[in-house]
């Protein structure tokens, strides 16, 4: 997956999760601007822990990214988002 295409996938989980947790959004929205999108997309799966219905909103290339344990930061929530995942 290119930077590109991170951090538009980045951009539309902080979309699922706006208005939750804006401390966390924000600090988001710097790990994008720092080059971290990866980090981005972490974030807002933490801030739809306390929404877990949210996770079935996340996009097919979050799921994708979570079963590489590469991206460890995302990949800690394979298992919710498999639970949550639109079928």
């Amino acid at each position: 997956m290119t930077m590109d295409e991170l951090i538009s996938l980045a951009e539309q989980c902080l979309e699922i999760v706006k208005g939750l947790d804006e401390i966390t959004e924000e600090d988001a929205r710097d790990m994008i601007l720092s080059g971290e999108p990866d980090l981005a997309i972490a974030d807002a799966l933490d801030i739809a822990y306390s929404h877990p219905e949210l996770y079935a909103k996340f996009p097919d290339g979050v799921y994708e990214l979570a079963k590489d344990p590469d991206y460890m930061a995302i990949h800690v929530y394979l298992d919710l988002l498999k639970t949550h995942r639109k079928r």
